[in-house]
């Protein structure tokens, strides 16, 4: 019993000497041959020839806020920008409802901007943070731009009013 577990325990020595020493003298044992491919009916893409003509997926934004902006991180307010001239400068919060006009047209209101001077506008006219939307006898409904991670639509509709006053 004895000497058969020597001889397995130097056998199992000698074929691990063997192993090791062509390596430890520089040489690398020869890799045994790859078998050939099996065709199994299934093309695996290589990557120098896949087809980028049709992109897999394509992101829509439909008024979505962009997932891979930060939300911590703040672009440029629109007050910090460089405005343009006149109207399409005004923010609707500097806009004030002086009074509306009925025209065939359809209504206009005047409006008094943050520099003291009168505007006329007609619905879908271009202010620096919206739009306007609907003129009515005695309201203007601009669809204001915001800027807010939190908000789920990126726009609010605000109201401005005519301020009427009691005949005595």
């Amino acid at each position: 019993m004895k000497s058969a577990l020597l001889v397995k325990s130097l056998t199992g020595f000698a074929l691990l000497v063997g192993l090791l020493a062509p390596q430890a003298e520089g040489q690398v044992p020869a890799a045994a041959p790859a078998p050939p491919p099996v065709e199994t009916g299934i093309a695996v893409p290589v990557p120098g020839e896949q087809d980028m003509s049709t992109p897999a997926y394509a992101y829509e934004v439909r008024g979505r806020r962009d997932p891979f902006r930060s939300l911590l991180l703040r672009t440029q307010d629109d007050k910090d920008r460089q405005r343009p001239p006149g109207v399409a400068g005004m923010l609707v919060e500097e806009l004030e409802l002086q009074g509306t006009i009925r025209t065939r047209q359809g209504w206009i209101a005047m409006m008094r901007g943050g520099d003291n001077r009168s505007y006329l506008l007609r619905k879908g006219t271009m202010v620096f943070d919206g739009e306007v939307m609907e003129i009515g006898p005695t309201e203007v409904v601009f669809r204001q731009n915001v800027n807010d991670p939190t908000s789920p639509k990126p726009f609010r509709d605000v109201v401005k009013a005519l301020a009427l006053q009691a005949k005595p």
